[in-house]
């Protein structure tokens, strides 16, 4: 670390309640502490801000495109709107966060925490979330095409609505979540736990997927699937348009 980001560091962290519309763009921030800062607006494009504590922080409409946030805490902070395209968000802790409205599209989220986040219309485009906590996230009507979510933990979820077409989900937790209309053409269902989760008006969805994951007796499926149960643990799934064929 350079004495000027030392000096910088020491004078941002005196100075948190006037940073609105700052321009630290490319700034070498690691593990600063800007606990309940307000960086509205703020330019951080490319900055390093690996192991920051940002917790409580405003950063509404800030421009953290292609940032380094890996390991840093942005618990129960204001990301509503924030352009965090491309960045580097491994390891990212940012429980409770408001995200919505943000922009998380070409992101490394490998093993980040959204648990309880609201997200609802964030556009996470060919995103990486293998490994990610996302219990209870609150993503209706995100645009989640071509995403990552391997081995992710999306149970309670609320994905009601969202683009997950092209999405690889497989090993992804997805017991009891809400996939009600959401559009699933090409989504990688592998070995994913649909337990109870609800894909009722799903659009794109075919009964290979449904093969191809975990399911049970309350997991429910499009009128144009039915499941007839063999034994507790099998069963066959079929599509209601076969029957119609003439």
């Amino acid at each position: 670390m350079t004495e000027d980001s030392q000096t910088l560091k020491k004078k941002l962290e005196g100075s948190k309640k006037y940073l609105q519309n700052a321009d630290l763009k490319g700034a070498d921030l690691a593990g600063v502490d800007l606990q309940g800062a307000l960086l509205g607006g703020a330019d951080l494009r490319g900055a390093n801000l690996a192991k920051a504590f940002l917790a409580d922080a405003n950063l509404a409409g800030a421009n953290l495109a292609e940032a380094n946030l890996e390991e840093a805490n942005l618990s129960t902070a204001d990301l509503r709107k924030a352009n965090l395209k491309g960045a580097n968000m491994r390891a990212l802790h940012a429980r409770e966060s408001d995200l919505r409205g943000a922009n998380l599209s070409d992101a490394d989220l490998t093993n980040s925490n959204f648990r309880y986040c609201s997200m609802f219309k964030v556009w996470m485009r060919n995103s990486d979330f293998s490994g990610a906590n996302m219990q209870n996230a609150k993503c209706a009507q995100s645009q989640m095409q071509d995403s990552k979510f391997c081995g992710a933990k999306m149970d309670g979820a609320d994905l009601s609505g969202a683009k997950l077409n092209g999405a690889d989900m497989e090993g992804a937790v997805l017991q009891v979540a809400s996939l009600s209309r959401a559009v699933l053409k090409n989504t990688n269902f592998k070995g994913a736990d649909l337990k109870g989760a609800n894909l009722r008006y799903a659009t794109g969805l075919t009964k290979e997927q449904i093969e191809s994951a975990l399911v049970d007796r309350k997991t429910l499926l499009p009128d144009s699937l039915k499941i007839k149960w063999v034994t507790d643990t099998e069963f066959e799934c079929h599509d209601s348009q076969e029957k119609r064929r003439y």
